[in-house]
């Protein structure tokens, strides 16, 4: 059956996501714990929650394509995810070159291990 996460569930059925963490934690409802990078997330089924929840009333009449659909949709959300996560990379990547060569050209400014600084004195009229 479908997984959704606790967003889309709480969206779904109505139900705030502290509620469904809090009903996750006594065991009324179970999911499914996904860890991605040092990030972890709930997957629940649709069908344990609708044996404990209510559907939403929503206005438009399909409150989830993705579970109906062929996937197109979710294949749509996904790939545009890929988009702005490429794009934040490739920030990323020239945010670190800019840095890099800003160290650089610090470096450049600092004494040599071997050279000794020649020390200025406090008073200049002495």
């Amino acid at each position: 059956m479908a997984k959704v996460s606790m967003l889309e569930a709480s969206k779904l059925f109505n139900v705030s996501r502290p509620t469904l963490l809090k009903h996750l934690q006594q065991g009324k409802i179970s999911g499914e714990k996904v860890k991605i990078e040092k990030n972890e997330f709930w997957k629940l089924e649709v069908s344990e929650l609708a044996r404990v929840y209510d559907r939403r009333e929503a206005a438009s009449p399909d409150p989830a394509p993705e579970l109906t659909n062929t996937g197109t949709t979710r294949d749509t959300e996904l790939q545009a995810e890929i988009r702005v996560l490429q794009a934040k990379l490739e920030a990323a990547q020239a945010l670190a070159e800019e840095r890099a060569r800003h160290i650089d050209d610090l470096r450049k400014l600092l004494p040599g291990p071997g050279e000794v600084p020649t020390r200025r004195r406090w008073w200049p009229w002495s």
